[in-house]
């Protein structure tokens, strides 16, 4: 790999990882608001947000078929426009 591949690369795990602490983030807020006005379960939500976190921590490690997934997720979640599939070729 390159060095402008591999600085893109980094870029957009970058990118991807501010997205999905942002989802966690979304969750661990919404799950607050929710109780105050007298709904149940938020342990739901905080038990998504830290798969989430461990997504995060773990980014650079995953494949990228995962990463992609984890990432249009969170995008569908703070409905944020989603981009195309990544290509298999590299």
């Amino acid at each position: 790999m390159t060095y402008e591949q591999e600085r893109r690369r980094w870029e957009t795990i970058k990118a991807d990882r501010a997205l999905i602490d942002d989802a966690a983030r979304f969750l661990r807020h919404h799950a607050i608001q929710s109780r105050y006005a007298g709904l149940q379960r938020p342990e739901v939500a905080f038990g998504l947000a830290a798969i989430l976190d461990e997504l995060s921590r773990h980014l650079p490690d995953l494949s990228e078929g995962v990463r992609w997934q984890s990432v249009q997720a969170c995008q569908q979640l703070l409905e944020v426009p989603t981009a195309a599939a990544p290509s298999c070729s590299q």
